[in-house]
């Protein structure tokens, strides 16, 4: 049978997606399914990858199919990426022993990073790696379960990241892609680009890790009768390695070359710069892009989008009640309760801090912090002085690209939180910079069909994405409000000096 259709699938931390282009690479369909975060414990986060995962991958596989009345046989390639760590344990069967562990909103495993850091010194850390061990890393959450579940470890033959359980579960075959691998610390020697010996002693036999495949869109294998027979897929689809979101979701919209930049609006905020050279010495992530030959910097905060969300669900609920019965969309009336709320919403500002902190503070102790409020303040203000405070966290990322000598003066605005203008109006006139936001934003799932294109050949080069990509929205700074806004970041700042004491002894 002809083969028609490139297809992606991407899991979130809320929502799994996913689209099916033709061989060039033109969208035909998309599709998606909501899960939760399972938080047995404070400062837990996981996901349930039979439940979650592949239960919403065999639902979007059906979706897509109907949508273009097509067959399974008819899929060429299919690529897959899923949150950063979503660390899974499996037994010789592939079936996981537990649930996977995400990303640094899952903090359990502070102790288990400054074991680590302690260990090794910290002076080895950053000369071997330019940064220390962190909740983020893999390396630290692998630790948690040896010591935390024992019996769960002793049982676990293969520890899978990010896409790698799914593409297992698909070919039988682990890998692991560069771009993934370069939070698997301390595992990871960076010059090699394969497992250390040493370190990985100290973590688990390196008879557990995935292949580190050569390339992000490296075919990995094919779908296996068994898999065909448990997701609808047909028998012998390429299944290339697969990455994370954040890679994926770049790729999908044009960044693929050095000075490229992209900014995510999802539950969390990310962004990747793209390199030529691997970035050392600062306070972002440097790595292997998702496209072969280029380096990126990396980071992000850990509540954006689900900040909004909670407002929404916590102070909004009528709004969601009237879109529930056919009503307007909920954000979009929340959303415009903001819009004439000046610079610095009138003495509010808020610390987005409800799940600790990523970049630039790698605090997981930081909480989140209403101040100023008054008998004045509505809930507008509180929505625009949360759009403010993701706003300065967003300014004091890009001021890590500045300290790195590479001036970010525009980026390529991805995600959810693209569809209010005034949120991304907001961010452009604290940061000081252009937004472009692409016509067609579907997300990771489609940037994994380009790559599944570009690992095939139906795609001739990365450049050719760009050819692709059609911008919708120019948003541009308002540089009298950007002056204005620099009082405000400044005492933003200093409200996280002020009570970082008492944050930490909250959790003491």
């Amino acid at each position: 049978m002809q083969k028609k259709y490139l297809m992606g699938f991407d899991v979130g931390t809320s929502e799994s997606k996913g689209s099916l282009t033709d061989l060039e690479g033109h969208i035909l369909a998309t599709a998606s399914a909501k899960h939760g975060i399972i938080s047995p414990h404070p400062g837990f986060a996981e996901h349930d990858p039979i439940g979650d995962w592949m239960r919403d991958l065999k639902s979007i596989i059906r979706s897509l199919l109907d949508q273009v009345n097509g067959r399974a046989e008819e899929i060429a390639a299919i690529g897959i990426s899923t949150i950063m760590a979503a660390v899974t344990f499996v037994d010789e069967n592939c079936e996981p022993l537990r649930n996977a562990i995400l990303y640094g909103i899952d903090t359990r495993c502070m102790a288990q990073a400054e074991e680590i850091n302690q260990k090794i010194g910290f002076e080895r850390m950053q000369r071997e790696f330019g940064t220390l061990c962190t909740v983020e890393h893999f390396g630290a959450k692998i630790l948690w379960v040896k010591e935390n579940e024992p019996e769960i470890f002793a049982r676990t033959k293969h520890i899978t990241f990010a896409s790698g359980f799914l593409t297992a579960r698909l070919t039988g075959n682990y890998y692991v892609d560069k771009y993934s691998a370069s939070s698997a610390l301390p595992m990871l020697n960076i010059k090699t680009q394969q497992w250390d010996d040493e370190f990985c002693d100290l973590i688990c036999p390196k008879e557990m890790l995935p292949i580190i495949a050569e390339s992000t869109y490296s075919i990995v294998g094919t779908v296996t009768a068994k898999a065909a027979k448990e997701t609808g897929l047909a028998e012998g689809i390429t299944v290339i390695c697969g990455t994370t979101d954040a890679g994926a979701e770049a790729v999908s919209v044009g960044v693929v070359q050095p000075e490229d930049t992209m900014l995510m609006y999802g539950s969390t905020a990310f962004y990747i710069g793209v390199t030529r050279e691997r970035v050392s010495g600062t306070k972002m992530w440097s790595n292997p892009y998702t496209i072969d030959n280029q380096y990126c910097c990396t980071g992000g905060m850990a509540t954006t989008g689900s900040l909004t969300k909670w407002i929404r669900d916590e102070m909004a609920k009528e709004l969601v009640a009237q879109e529930e019965a056919g009503g307007e969309n909920a954000y979009t009336a929340l959303f415009r309760e903001a819009e004439n709320i000046p610079v610095g919403s009138d003495g509010l500002i808020i610390l987005p801090y409800f799940q600790g902190e990523r970049m630039p503070l790698q605090d997981p102790m930081a909480k989140g912090v209403f101040f100023g409020l008054n008998l004045q303040h509505t809930r507008g203000h509180i929505v625009h002085a949360a759009f403010e405070g993701i706003g300065y966290g967003i300014a004091q990322n890009l001021q890590l690209f500045a300290d790195a000598g590479i001036p970010i003066s525009c980026v390529t605005a991805v995600g959810g939180g693209t569809k209010s203008l005034l949120w991304l109006q907001v961010v452009s006139d604290i940061c000081g910079i252009t937004q472009l936001v692409p016509e067609v934003v579907v997300g990771a799932s489609y940037g994994d069909a380009l790559m599944a294109g570009l690992a095939l050949g139906t795609i001739g080069s990365p450049a050719a994405i760009k050819n692709l990509i059609k911008i919708k929205h120019v948003i541009k700074p308002d540089m009298e409000r950007h002056k204005e806004y620099q009082k405000y970041k400044e005492m933003f700042a200093k409200l996280y000096e002020n009570n970082k004491t008492m944050m930490h002894q909250l959790w003491s």
